[in-house]
């Protein structure tokens, strides 16, 4: 009979302890660090790391572990430092059972914009600044663009170009694109394009020389990248007619505004020459002999002395042997 009282107690005390230690593990609720995580905000908390048990309170799960990493990077929180958090926010790390990992790599949620997707978007807004036609525009890309990460957040993500200089986008142009979500800009890529601009432009098909008038047989008109000529290129007869080369324009150069002018006008009158010095007033008219002091194109300020008086004047050199002479200066001249 003592024995079997003995025997039941040891049962009743077995159970007990396992009631008790079934109690224990109920009241320790797990925290169990993930290998791996993502992480959607700033700061990286205990949910986003690890799996939690149901008696975990809300105040650890939301306790914050550190910043958050940049995109393309990482972060380890490893279990120490889970520990030491939660130590540090005066909890007591008995109420819990920690399991898993030993360390939990956290990256950031993250939006990834394709290199293609940057590149359109600046190749548009350069193809916009020639919609009205004219030149054939060649437009290509000088370098590669790598892919853009950045973070995950509310509101869509859009690429806005911008040239990066005024004036026509020609030759070497940098279009820079920005990443924004509303008003943030959260990333600038730049993308830089080789333009050419390919129309018809006048080109010397042989040597020119300085006050020689341009015509069928010293200009042909071929197709050119016009962006890569420094100044405005003559791209019509129209611009030729009546215009002398400025200076020495050599085969193959293309023509430009700078080396074109307007011939020049004669020279009618030579220094020391003797010419008529006609004065006109109204109805009267009045003629001298006069000597020229210099030389003067048609319709230019010739300057005389008047050989019967010794006075100088000045008129317009109208021909070889005439100058108009200013009503001014003929009251002295004469």
């Amino acid at each position: 009979m003592r024995d079997f009282i003995r025997l039941m107690a040891v049962a009743l005390l077995a159970g007990a302890a396992f009631c008790a230690g079934a109690g224990a593990d109920e009241a320790r609720p797990q925290i169990v660090l993930r290998e791996s995580a993502v992480s959607s905000g700033d700061a990286i908390m205990l949910a986003d790391v690890a799996d939690l048990g149901d008696g975990v309170p809300a105040e650890a799960r939301r306790l914050v572990l550190g910043n958050a990493p940049w995109p393309g990077h990482l972060r380890e929180v490893s279990r120490v430092l889970v520990k030491v958090k939660l130590v540090r926010a005066g909890f007591e790390l008995s109420r819990f059972e920690f399991a898993g990992s030993d360390a939990c790599l956290v990256e950031p949620a993250t939006v990834r914009i394709e290199p293609e997707e940057i590149v359109a978007a600046a190749r548009r807004h350069l193809e916009a600044h020639f919609a009205g036609g004219g030149a054939q525009v060649r437009i290509e890309p000088l370098h590669s663009v790598a892919a853009v990460l950045v973070p995950a957040g509310d509101g869509p993500v859009e690429l806005r170009p911008a040239l990066s200089s005024a004036g026509l986008p020609a030759g070497s142009v940098r279009v820079d694109v920005d990443v924004v979500r509303g008003a943030a800009r959260l990333q600038r890529v730049s993308v830089i394009f080789s333009v050419q601009l390919f129309d018809q432009a006048a080109v010397a098909s042989r040597a020119i020389g300085p006050g020689q008038a341009f015509t069928h047989d010293n200009v042909a008109f071929v197709e050119k990248d016009v962006a890569a000529v420094g100044g405005s290129c003559v791209r019509s007869w129209a611009d030729l007619e009546g215009k002398v080369a400025l200076g020495p324009v050599r085969p193959g150069q293309v023509l430009t505004q700078r080396v074109i002018a307007d011939p020049e006008a004669p020279v009618v009158i030579r220094q020391n020459q003797q010419v008529f010095l006609v004065v006109e007033m109204g109805a009267v008219k009045a003629v001298a002999v006069g000597k020229s002091l210099s030389r003067a194109r048609r319709g230019e300020v010739a300057r005389a002395r008047n050989v019967s008086t010794g006075r100088e004047v000045a008129g317009i050199a109208v021909d070889g042997a005439t100058i108009q002479v200013f009503v001014e200066g003929a009251s002295d001249g004469q």
